[in-house]
């Protein structure tokens, strides 16, 4: 039996066509997809009349109803001929005739179509509530001639005043989280999982991250197992599921009413809360619920796996035990989605490990081409842990490499018999879940499995390090501290003060060494010294995270998986998460107004230190590419800007065209009011990088005014003294649009900079109530640290941070600090 072919993997620059009812979003997601893409986005009403010169109520006054049926499926048919290749498609109500259903069907072939719907009371909301049910029913014939499914979760980011981090902050309002954040994180990571990017770019930005080692190939992974049963009427909220797994095993075990919208959701839900790879598993006989006819199976259970591929979902469970036709309909529909080919071997007697019927069935699954191979057995004491083990042998000499990673334990009425057994994707509970429906994972949790491994030497404890000149009283310590309880590994974290590079060689070469966070002198110091780099701490020129290689084969898969064991490092490797944790912050707290576009958009950077870098490269991996530094000392700037200007050339990087201004234009289409091109255009140059000589000289003509500001100056001197207090110039905040601003320092919390800023919004909303000036959202220095704290702890262990706990401690922490009076003495000290 040989795999089917692939009918959904596409050209990677098909264009993509959205569908749906009004009020589902298309517009919005298309928009934010277009810019994330970098396509053309297409609308069906701006291209009707386009092709027309007329509106679509213009037309249908002049020419009356049957001439607009006819022209506008016409029109409808040259859109899509038209833009086959780098377009995303927003189509309108034209998609509900069944001559457009039948152009999508046949474009789909070739093309992605994403049928986009949300909840119902959102679209009541925005529609006539007595045409809502008409609609809605009339809205899923969208499903018979799309081959996606996209469910738009309302977003509640656009709500008003919000977090970033979702913690408490003792500065009150220092943050407006931009509307539509989480919507449009969900949409571009469905795009980047659809079209196959997503993956390779976490490969090539950073190997030892967690979203670039796929669970399957990791050392040990775990996933948690959750039931639809459960979910509709969970007891927890979804944030205490965070970093319980690598992944998790969405059991479709329960048929609700509106089976179908349930189920996009509930992996909606996942995707937004807990942001890991979702393993779609339906239950052919689940526990509780009724018995069903084979015919019945098959129809339902089909459309059930058919939904999965439709959502995008990372991996497809498929049991292979099922009918030909049902396994075929899967495998032709696969898409991106891995699938895992499964055997329960449930009954009493069940196959023996030992029987070559097993190696039948790990061919048959291989042969079909499966990426994954599960084989579950329920045991009744008749076999002893060690055999698994001979089968897992006799199957590596039986099928030559490459060859698809195995999934295989014994269970019992008890649960999984033990976690050691599956060394990849096993399954887990969460602690304070209970379900009588689940044999699989009532026995343990991951944190207990991981402790476990532990137990067994097959991990080691390591020491951990935040190191430099001025590191007594980093954060750094008790968030890692917390994580690793939390997350079953007893390594230790300790803040060292050094300032050598032999007194940092000493400590990096002990067989205990696990990984370190560095600070000054180091970052730049130990460039020379390291034999492997990411391509971003090298463009940066910089190194805050430093990691022991020990694989066996030299290959990266092979040392990432070599993380939390000890023994002496081969070499070492330098990361640098500043920029990231960076853009972490920047993306929360940008809105969709704000959006980076190459051409028009203006960064601000204030400082030209190391941090300075970090901003520097944060803002052109956003795509800005006109970047201004102010510094004090305007030969340290410009020494900066050469260096990026440099790179940014030798990359093929080019600026802007320097089209547009704050001083009354159109800040997003880089037009006056009259839509003529701005007198005070600029012919593009070369050079990304740009110094500010001074505070008081007028924003450059020819560019916008700075919708992103990153402030790299410390709150206290490298000597100890207090510098110069730095506030924005007025006439540099006068963006139409807002923006961001992202202050490193934290000590104060509420630095000169923040306190203007708070001031500035509140005039703004006082003298013109709330349809004033966008407000500029705030980001303080605590907010940046986290995200440094939890990047470095995904690189340095390779497991999921738990983003809240750590987020709290951290903060928590510094609380504690302010109480005792602590002042800090160094700026890294500060940002570490």
């Amino acid at each position: 039996m040989s795999a089917p072919k692939n009918e959904r993997i596409f050209d990677p620059n098909a264009s993509i066509v959205l569908v749906g009812c009004r009020g589902a979003g298309k517009r919005t997601l298309g928009f934010m997809g277009a810019l994330h893409l970098r396509r053309r986005l297409v609308t069906e009403d701006h291209y009707f009349e386009k092709v027309t010169g007329l509106s679509r109520g213009e037309y249908l006054s002049l020419h009356g109803k049957d001439q607009f049926a006819r022209q506008n499926i016409e029109v409808f048919k040259r859109m899509l001929d038209s833009n086959r290749q780098g377009c995303i498609i927003e189509c309108g109500m034209s998609s509900f005739a069944e001559e457009a259903q039948d152009l999508l069907r046949e474009f789909s072939k070739t093309h992605p179509i994403v049928y986009i719907h949300r909840e119902r009371d959102q679209v009541s909301q925005l529609l006539n509530a007595a045409d809502v049910d008409q609609l809605l029913k009339a809205d899923e014939k969208h499903r018979g001639c799309s081959n996606l499914e996209y469910y738009n979760l309302y977003d509640e980011s656009s709500c008003g005043p919000l977090s970033s981090s979702g913690t408490s902050s003792p500065v009150d309002g220092r943050q407006t989280s931009s509307k539509l954040l989480r919507a449009r994180e969900d949409f571009t990571k469905f795009l980047d999982l659809v079209t196959g990017r997503g993956a390779k770019r976490a490969w090539i930005e950073s190997p030892f991250s967690v979203k670039a080692i796929p669970p399957e190939f990791r050392s040990f992974s775990y996933a948690l197992r959750l039931r639809l049963s459960y979910l509709v009427d969970m007891d927890l909220e979804w944030e205490d599921l965070e970093a319980r797994a690598d992944c998790i095993e969405l059991i479709i075990d329960h048929w609700p009413d509106d089976l179908m919208n349930v189920v996009a959701r509930q992996v909606a839900l996942i995707r937004r809360k807990l942001d890991v790879p979702i393993i779609y598993h339906v239950e052919e006989n689940p526990r509780g619920e009724r018995r069903r006819l084979p015919e019945e199976k098959d129809m339902i259970d089909s459309e059930l796996l058919e939904l999965g591929l439709r959502l995008g979902v990372e991996y497809i469970s498929l049991d292979l035990q099922r009918n030909e036709a049902f396994v075929n309909r899967v495998l032709q529909h696969r898409g991106r989605s891995k699938i895992i080919g499964n055997f329960w071997l449930l009954n009493m007697g069940a196959v023996p490990w030992l029987d070559d019927k097993q190696l039948e069935y790990y061919a048959k699954a291989r042969d079909l081409g499966c990426d994954v191979v599960r084989i579950v057995r329920f045991c009744a004491a008749d076999s002893s842990p060690e055999t698994l083990e001979q089968f897992k042998k006799k199957l590596e000499e039986a099928f030559p490499d490459p060859k698809p990673p195995l999934v295989a334990y014994d269970f019992s009425v008890l649960g999984v018999r033990t976690p050691l057994q599956a060394k990849v994707l096993a399954p887990v509970k969460h602690p304070d879940i209970v379900n009588e429906r689940d044999h699989l994972a009532t026995v343990i949790t991951a944190a207990h499995a991981i402790e476990g491994l532990f137990r067994q030497f097959l991990l080691e404890p390591l020491q951990f390090y935040v190191l430099g000149s001025n590191v007594s009283y980093s954060l750094n310590p008790a968030m890692q501290k917390a994580a690793y309880e939390f997350s079953g590994m007893p390594h230790t974290f300790r803040a060292v003060t050094c300032s050598t590079l032999d007194s940092l060689n000493q400590i990096c070469l002990s067989d205990s060494f696990g990984g370190a966070c560095l600070t000054t002198p180091f970052k730049v110091a130990i460039m020379p010294h390291l034999n492997v780099k990411s391509h971003h701490a090298t463009a940066i020129g910089a190194v805050n995270v430093l990691l022991p290689l020990r694989g066996q084969t030299g290959t990266i898969l092979d040392h990432a998986n070599s993380r939390n064991k000890g023994g002496s490092a081969q070499s070492f490797f330098g990361d640098n998460t500043d920029w990231s944790s960076i853009v972490t912050c920047l993306r929360r707290a940008i809105s969709p107004r704000n959006t980076v576009q190459p051409s028009k958009t203006t960064g601000l950077v204030i400082g030209a230190g190391g941090m300075a870098r970090a901003a520097i490269y944060a803002l052109i991996q956003l795509g800005c590419r006109n970047i201004f530094i102010y510094n004090r000392t305007a030969a340290n700037a410009a020494n900066v800007a050469a260096h990026f200007n440099d790179w940014a050339a030798k990359q093929g990087i080019a600026n802007g065209s320097g089209i547009g201004s704050g001083n009354g234009g159109n800040q997003q289409n880089g037009t006056n009011n009259n839509n003529t091109p701005p007198p005070f255009a600029t012919p593009a140059v070369s050079q990304v990088c740009h110094v500010l000589p001074s505070l008081l000289e007028p924003w450059p003509v020819g560019y916008q005014l700075p919708t992103m500001v990153i402030s790299c100056v410390p709150a206290t001197s490298s000597d100890g003294n207090a510098p110069a207090d730095f506030e924005m110039p007025l006439d540099w905040l006068r963006s139409p649009t807002g923006g961001v601003v992202v202050e490193l320092a934290y000590e104060p919390l509420i630095t000169p900079l923040v306190a203007q800023m708070q001031a500035l919004n509140n005039s703004r909303t006082n003298a013109n109530g709330s349809n004033g000036s966008p407000p500029w959202a705030v980001v303080d220095g605590l907010e940046v640290v986290a995200e440094m704290a939890i990047e470095a702890f995904e690189l340095m262990t390779g497991r999921p941070a738990p983003k809240r706990l750590m987020k709290e401690v951290g903060r928590r922490t510094w609380e504690q600090q302010q109480q005792r009076g602590y002042v800090p003495t160094s700026y890294y000290d500060i940002v570490q």
